[in-house]
Formats: C-alpha cells, sequence, structure tokens
C-alpha cells in the first residue's frame, strides 16, 4: 500500500544520505515522535533503523513528527518517509522516545497515522506499537496506556529476539505473551505497573556506527559516530552515571575503521557522540584521524578539567567555534553536594583556551532549582560568569532541576516554577550589563516533565486529556489538577510501584 508522500516528507528524503529503500514481505516503521531536525540528531534511532532493516523478511520506514503539527489549522497526516503509508498500513510501529514531552507526540502521530492513542481502542487488526529509546532509563509507567510492549534500555540487544516473535506469529496476544517472557521487555497488560530493569549492550553493538545525514538535522550534514556509552561519573541528578550506565569505551581501531565507511568519508562534518566523549581515553587521536582527513568535527558537552592546549586546538582545527562545557550546579559548593568534581578554575581555563584557540564563543549549561540552592549559589554563578566574560563571549543555557528515578535524587522535591523564574529573572538581570547572553528553558514546561518523570499509568491519562484539551499549559495544568484530586499519591506513583514490587533501586546506586 502506498500513498502520495507528504512534502514535508519529500522535501526531506531527496536531501538525505543514507536513506533505505527496499521493501519486504513485514513492514515496520520506526516513529521518532519529534520533527525530523531532532530526529536526526539520535544515533539510536540511526542505529535500531539500520538493524531492523538487516534482517530477512523484514523492512523498516520511519516517521517524524510535521514541524507544523500544533500550528497547521488542518495538520498534515502523518506518513513514512519513505514511501508515504499511514502508520495503520503497517504491521508494527515502533516509536524512539528520547524526553518525557515527546509523549504526547507519540499519541498525536498514532491518530493523524490512523490508529486509535489508547491501546483500549484497538483492536485485532491493528499494528503492534512498540516503544523503547532513552525515555526508558527513567520512568515509562505514564506509556501504559498508549503501547502495547515497551523495550528497556539499549534496544540493540532485543532486536533479534523481538524480530523473532514477530516473524513466528500474527497473533498479537501471542506476541505479548512472548514478548512479557523475553528479557527487558514490558508488557503493561501483562506485567502491570511492575517494570523489568534495563538491557544494557556491550561488545559488538560499541561503538554505534550513523545509517544517514541530512542538511535538514539539527546538526547540518554531519554524520554521527559512538565514541564512548555511559558515564564513569557518579554526578547525583543524571540518570546515565557509572552505577546504572557503566562506560563502556570502543578500542581506538574500532572507531578509526568506521571513518573509513561511505558515510564519513563522504560526510563534510563527523560528529562524536557519547554522555562523556572527553572521559574517552584516545579522544584527542580520534579527533586528530577526522582533523587529518580534512573533516570537521563535532563533539558533545565536554568536562571542562579535561580540556588542554592540544584538546581545543584540535577541536579549532577541525572547525570548532564555540566551546561547551557544563558547570551544572551553580556554585562549588552544590557542584561538591552533586558529586561533578569540578570547580572555578576549570571553567576559568576553558574560556583561556577558547580565547587562545581563536573560538568565538564559550558556552555553560547550567542547572537551577537543585536541593539546598540558596542566594549565595545564585550571586556565585554571576560572578563565575562575569569572569568568563572577561575572557571570551559567553552564552549560559539554564535548565531546571527535575528529579529522575534511578539517581540518588529521584525523591527530591522539584521547586515551584514561580520560584525558579524569579531566579531565572535574576540571573539574566544581572548579567545583562556583562553582555552575556542567557537562555533557559520554562519552568513551567519542567514542570510538566517533572510530573511525567515521577507519575504512573493515570498520569499519562491526563497526558491524553492534556493532548484532547489543547496541550496548552492550562490544559496540562487542569489535567494534572484533577489528577491530584483523585489521588494525591500520583505525583511520586512510579517510585511507589518500583517499591513495592522490589524492583530497581529508585534513587540509584549512590
Amino acid at each position: 500500500m502506498a500513498t502520495a508522500i507528504p512534502p514535508y516528507a519529500a522535501r526531506l528524503i531527496e536531501d538525505e544520505v543514507g536513506t533505505i529503500w527496499p521493501r519486504a514481505g513485514r513492514e515496520l516503521v520506526l516513529c521518532y515522535p519529534n520533527t525530523y531536525r531532532v530526529a536526526g540528531a539520535s544515533l539510536g534511532l540511526q542505529v535500531i533503523y539500520r538493524l531492523l532493516n538487516a534482517r530477512a523478511g523484514v523492512s523498516c520506514q520511519r516517521a517524524v513528527l510535521p514541524e507544523d503539527a500544533f500550528t497547521a489549522k488542518v495538520p498534515q497526516p502523518v506518513r513514512s518517509l519513505e514511501h508515504g503509508m499511514p502508520l495503520g498500513a503497517f504491521d508494527t510501529v515502533l516509536f524512539s522516545i528520547a524526553y518525557e514531552l515527546d509523549l504526547p507526540h507519540l499519541a498525536w502521530m498514532l491518530e493523524r497515522g490512523e490508529i486509535p492513542a489508547l491501546s483500549a481502542e484497538r483492536g485485532a487488526r491493528h499494528p503492534l506499537i512498540i516503544a523503547g529509546g532513552p525515555l526508558t532509563q527513567s520512568n515509562v509507567l505514564p506509556l501504559y496506556d498508549f503501547v502495547d510492549v515497551v523495550v528497556m534500555g539499549e534496544a540493540e540487544v532485543a532486536i533479534e529476539t523481538l524480530l523473532d516473535v514477530l516473524q513466528s506469529t500474527e497473533d498479537k496476544d501471542e506476541r505479548l505473551r512472548l514478548l512479557a517472557d523475553a528479557p527487558g521487555f514490558w508488557v503493561p497488560t501483562l506485567h502491570g505497573d511492575a517494570v523489568p530493569d534495563v538491557l544494557v549492550a556491550r561488545g559488538p553493538h560499541i561503538p554505534a556506527i550513523g545509517q544517514w545525514r541530512s542538511p535538514h538535522a539539527e546538526f547540518s550534514n554531519m554524520a554521527l559516530l559512538e565514541a564512548a556509552r555511559g558515564c564513569p561519573r557518579y554526578c547525583k541528578f543524571c540518570v546515565v552515571r557509572a552505577p546504572a550506565s557503566p562506560m563502556r569505551s570502543p578500542e581506538l581501531e574500532r572507531v578509526l575503521a568506521a571513518l573509513d565507511l561511505p558515510l564519513y568519508q563522504e560526510a563534510p562534518r563527523i560528529g562524536l557522540v557519547g554522555a562523556a566523549v572527553s572521559d574517552w581515553p584516545p579522544i584527542k587521536d580520534a579527533l586528530r584521524a577526522i582533523v587529518e582527513r580534512g573533516k570537521g568535527v563535532g563533539i558533545s558537552s565536554l568536562r571542562a578539567d579535561r580540556l588542554d592546549d592540544e584538546f581545543v586546538g584540535l577541536l579549532a582545527a577541525g572547525g570548532y567555534r564555540t566551546l561547551t562545557v557544563a558547570s551544572d550546579a551553580a556554585s562549588q559548593r552544590l557542584r561538591g553536594k552533586m558529586m561533578k568534581g569540578l570547580r572555578a578554575r576549570h571553567f576559568i581555563a576553558a574560556a583561556q583556551l577558547a580565547k587562545d584557540h581563536g573560538l568565538r564563543s564559550l558556552k555553560l549549561y547550567v542547572i537551577l532549582g537543585l536541593p539546598d540552592e540558596t542566594d549565595k549559589d545564585i550571586d556565585e554563578l554571576i560572578d563565575l560568569c562575569r569572569a568568563l566574560r572577561a575572557i571570551v563571549p559567553l552564552a549560559i543555557t539554564i535548565s531546571p532541576f527535575v528529579p529522575k528515578l534511578h539517581t540518588p535524587l529521584a525523591d527530591a522535591p522539584f521547586e515551584p516554577p514561580s520560584s525558579q523564574q524569579r531566579k531565572l529573572e535574576r540571573v539574566r538581570r544581572a548579567l545583562q550589563r556583562d553582555r552575556v547572553e542567557v537562555r533557559f528553558d520554562s519552568p513551567k514546561w519542567a514542570w510538566i516533565e517533572y510530573r511525567l518523570s515521577q507519575g504512573g499509568r493515570s498520569t499519562g491519562l491526563a497526558v491524553w486529556q492534556a493532548l484532547q484539551a489543547g496541550g496548552g499549559f492550562a490544559a496540562w495544568k487542569r489535567a494534572f489538577a484533577g489528577l491530584d484530586d483523585a489521588d494525591d499519591a500520583e505525583e511520586r506513583a512510579a517510585a511507589v510501584a518500583a517499591r513495592g514490587h522490589g524492583l530497581w533501586p529508585v534513587e540509584g546506586a549512590r
């Protein structure tokens, strides 16, 4: 079955390098519940797309959220990028979800793809709906009423099992029973709120190799390549921390061998991906190899204490123009409490390195709203930003703290949006005269992210209620108010369920 490819999809596919075109008897669609621009920055999505298409008798297309999904008077239908098929025409629909605020996008895409969003309204004729992705490292209970199966953790190790089941039977109930018995698969109708632990990929799955590049992706025309997976650090606010996701480092030779693949040979820029790229021991050797091939380089946020003259010089030689580091906490006191392991002198040194190598600016990531944060901590952040700006142009991006499961701060409070907004405005006003660019995420939407990161099944139904009411903040606020009136324990329902079942440590390994 084929239909006209929507105009937005035709434009994207025309400019993409690495598209997989063949069709097969069993057709799957891999959806990313955000725009193509964001989807193109997901290396994991590229890996799963390739692995699904590598199976004999199976083909996989992709679908993304149209850019005008929530602004157009008449929203476009969701169709596959490759052949313009509606989601309802596929055998199985898979979603890769990175972020809590993409949950309503998943529901919207199902509805616009000719599939009822709620599983209770779907029957045997509808495709199996499967979710996975980075979100599964935290809380999946709000997905309960939208999907049939969730692949927990790193899906590379589950693909063969999943495809074996899909090819062994056409019966949806039998598929669910088989997957429920396999490690790493959560089937809500059979497991309830007893969510299994996550899968961890090792060995041949690392490094992850990219599949496509596009001028329309967040990192324009950049081929992505994994440099390391997991993190060796113990930062208390982060789900990608050593106890839960130990760092798995590929040998340098394997990364260099990947650079000889056509995708990377033909790409003008190569992006090294990972939660802790600068902690990968041979990172400078890899950068040197990329630069010697005449390629531009992109790299994830760097630890300021890992930078030196050689490191930043290689970045500059690869076309790097903004040096990005993370302070996370606002002060040295809070960085110590969060086990961040960084001091002000490391950021000052990073700013000087950026200046010495002719980079345009320094970007600093900061989290506000951490437990025990005071005005003195904010004062210290302002003073640090002024010291950095005296060396090099500075932009800071501030994110509200959102407590996540599987971290030591899982039970920490969420600071009220009004209080966070006052802090943000204070920082912005204080740094305005110093010509520091201050960007920040909305505390109101961070509160919604917090509710989704901690809530249970009923929280997922509140997602649907808010979406039906237009999806604005007022709709979310009403939906959660009704939820709290019915059950004030729903705000932290995921932690309650995990403790009740004796599952993974809610707070993470300390």
